[in-house]
């Protein structure tokens, strides 16, 4: 990598970072990288590779609130927002799966590209393969579209002390 495209990704975190509010009061404490989407049955895969997208999840100070983010950095957009009536349950490994957290929650958005706020159903399901944690996410919106990605996780996370 040469020295512009350090600057240049030095600078694209920043923005990241800036836009969730890093530096007040914020902090990224689990990063779900994407490697495959759907949307409605649809492969949206090299649209979200092509972006860069991932998920984040974030706690305030302000709040002690949990919040989650789908960021999609190459197009400088993101759909952000608390989390609330969060259950959660593991399952335990057994001889023919993972252990396996399973989270539950409601998620309260706004769109930065559109304007759109809305609130959508999401499960976030953390598998526990020897390689490192897997994960899928599962979110129906408002409208009923069912959005799934699936990926590995960068950081930890535990819902169930928020």
């Amino acid at each position: 990598m040469n020295f512009r495209n350090v600057i240049l990704l030095i600078l694209q975190i920043t923005s990241i970072n800036n836009s969730l509010g890093q530096g007040k009061g914020q902090e990224i404490i689990a990063k779900f990288i994407i490697t495959d989407a759907t949307k409605n049955g649809i492969d949206i895969t090299p649209t979200l590779i092509e972006n860069n997208a991932y998920t984040a999840f974030y706690k305030s100070d302000r709040k002690g609130s949990i919040y989650m983010a789908n960021i999609w950095p190459k197009s400088r957009s993101q759909s952000y927002g608390p989390m609330y009536s969060i259950k959660s349950h593991t399952n335990r490994e057994t001889y023919e799966t993972y252990e396996a957290d399973v989270f539950y929650f409601n998620w309260r958005y706004i769109n930065t590209y559109d304007g759109k706020k809305g609130t959508a159903k999401v499960q976030v399901i953390k598998i526990y393969k020897p390689q490192g944690v897997v994960f899928v996410l599962k979110m129906i919106t408002e409208n009923l579209d069912l959005i799934i990605y699936k990926g590995y996780m960068e950081g930890t996370v535990d819902f169930s002390k928020f």
